[in-house]
């Protein structure tokens, strides 16, 4: 897949550069540095990205490397001229089919398409900064009335997808997740998986010390995602899939964490409760455990002996599996991540729009069906490139309220 994926990205850059080059040298015919200049500059770049992306699977496996990071950067790099080359070739065509239709000359729409191609270069560089490093908090009610009346106010804070691999030593983003997330004063803390990018290593005793500070009453509980399960690394006898998430369990466990895996913990206030359950990474799906053996999600075990009438928290790092979920089990509320919206989001319409909406059904925010809920946290991290646009890092607030009746509402007037 990321041969084509090399290939296309490659034809792009290609095709761009040479439309560009070809405008160039036809405007400035009494300066041709200049079209030289841009060619120069044009085969060098995508020369360097070719490589970096031929040799990002290798990368990723070197984290925080600066190897690593420097292909990533690279990536990075790529991203911030591709797309404003391709806003400022669309309105450029407009001005060539204005010629080809009026037959008259046209540079009105080759000038508003270089606006916007300088607006888009902002954007993104905006996001390569800013955008991927200050953090968000989003508040979520949640209201029923198989909440407790002792349990009214209690406070689930939710992580996500830190790709902690990503990240080097000197980061502050995840110190700073960790003093914003403790400033809310959460009753539980939650992670909904992708704690590392590809494999344990990366969770090194820095990051280990740094979480091990999120502080809650009720703990910290947490369940694997498809990239903890070790899926993207390259074979190694010395160091397998299996070790890894070996290694992760330990880890975690080491940090206070409660590590979810098709099974269901009680939190008590007096003679009340509520159940937190937490699911393996389902092995269907685009991204599967069935070669590692290490996913698997099994809702059956996992609600083995639930009783439907306490009220229930899901922690599933994928939305994918709502409907199971929400049709099969007593979920009241199912927490998730994975999607990351794609790293972008753009304010159009009530939920905004993001390359997302064409391959999830449900990819951020808050969704309501027959009774039940799911939200999907964009996550902290990124994967592939970093940069995060309209969707900066996320750490959720999840209120719980009770709407049940006390004994004197339910009991009949006189």
């Amino acid at each position: 897949m990321i041969k084509y994926f090399i290939g296309l990205l490659a034809l792009l850059a290609l095709a761009l550069d040479g439309l560009i080059y070809r405008q160039l040298k036809k405007r400035f015919t009494n300066r041709s540095w200049v079209s030289k200049l841009y060619l120069g500059q044009a085969i060098v770049l995508d020369v360097v990205i070719v490589i970096a992306l031929t040799f990002y699977r290798r990368a990723i496996n070197m984290p925080e490397s600066p190897y690593a990071l420097l292909i990533l950067w690279v990536i990075c790099l790529f991203f911030l001229t591709i797309l404003p080359k391709l806003v400022y070739m669309l309105f450029s065509a407009i001005d060539s089919l204005w010629r080809g239709v009026r037959g008259r000359k046209s540079v009105v729409f080759t000038w508003i398409g270089a606006g916007a191609g300088v607006c888009v270069f902002g954007i993104m560089l905006w996001g390569a900064t800013e955008g991927r490093s200050r953090i968000r908090v989003t508040e979520v009610e949640i209201r029923s009335d198989k909440i407790p009346a002792s349990f009214d106010g209690y406070r689930i804070a939710q992580i996500s997808d830190l790709h902690i691999g990503n990240y080097a030593q000197r980061n502050t983003l995840i110190q700073r997740v960790v003093q914003r997330v403790n400033a809310l004063h959460p009753d539980l803390i939650i992670s909904s998986g992708d704690l590392v990018n590809l494999s344990a290593r990366e969770l090194t005793p820095r990051y280990q010390e740094i979480l091990s500070g999120l502080k809650a009453p009720d703990g910290v509980m947490s369940v694997f995602g498809n990239h903890d399960l070790g899926f993207y690394m390259q074979e190694d006898p010395n160091f397998t899939p299996q070790q890894s998430v070996r290694m992760l369990i330990e880890k975690q466990h080491a940090m206070g964490w409660r590590l979810l895996q098709n099974e269901t913990v009680y939190i008590h206030r007096g003679a009340d409760s509520i159940s937190v359950s937490g699911v393996k990474y389902p092995r269907d799906g685009h991204h599967n455990g069935r070669d590692s053996g290490l996913g698997g999600c099994d809702l059956v075990a996992t609600y083995r002996g639930v009783p439907d009438s306490l009220f229930n928290l899901m922690i599933s790092h994928t939305p994918q599996n709502w409907d199971e979920i929400r049709t099969e089990t007593p979920a009241d509320l199912t927490v998730a991540g994975h999607v990351h919206a794609m790293q972008m989001k753009l304010p159009f319409g009530e939920r905004g729009w993001s390359p997302a909406r064409w391959m999830y059904d449900r990819w951020s925010g808050l969704y309501e069906e027959d009774g039940k809920t799911l939200y999907i946290n964009d996550g902290i991290g990124y994967v592939m490139y970093p940069m995060r646009i309209g969707t900066r890092p996320e750490v959720t607030l999840f209120t719980l309220k009770s709407t049940k009746k006390s004994a004197s509402d339910r009991s009949p007037r006189q």
